[in-house]
């Protein structure tokens, strides 16, 4: 008798099965298009404006493409330290509330290839920043 339920189990199949592993499409997704960004203050000068002293600094953002898709637009965000602010942006469209600021690309004017990457540059009002501002970097889709 026992030899034959120890056929009995020998007899079931395997059917494999796919299962969804939650956030795997998510993590694919972002490995293929990411990016990062890098904050520099290039050159500073001051002058007067009407009658205070007024310090403005150059600032460049490399946005680099980490992933393995091109990125046609992507989004910074970061916040100041201090109360720098925003006075010129010569590339792409800047918002700020209080300290928070987010620059937005210029569409698919400047795509960001795999490995390669952009320049954006704009004029910064105050003291420089310190500490330097971590910039997070988000591909549009």
């Amino acid at each position: 008798m026992r030899s034959g339920r120890v056929g009995a189990l020998a007899a079931v199949i395997l059917v494999p099965v796919a299962v969804a592993i939650p956030g795997a499409a998510a993590a694919e997704t972002a490995r293929a298009s990411a990016c990062e960004a890098r904050y520099q203050e290039v050159n500073s000068w001051s002058y007067q404006e009407n009658g205070d002293q007024v310090t403005d600094n150059m600032v460049e953002m490399s946005i680099r493409n980490t992933g393995t898709s091109t990125i046609n637009e992507w989004r910074l965000n970061w916040t100041w330290p201090g109360d720098q602010k925003v006075t010129v942006s010569l590339a792409g469209r800047m918002d700020q509330s209080g300290a928070d600021v987010t620059v937005h690309s210029n569409g698919s004017w400047n795509p960001v290839k795999p490995n390669a990457a952009v320049q954006q540059a704009f004029i910064q009002r105050g003291a420089s920043a310190v500490p330097v501002p971590v910039v997070t970097c988000t591909p549009v889709q």
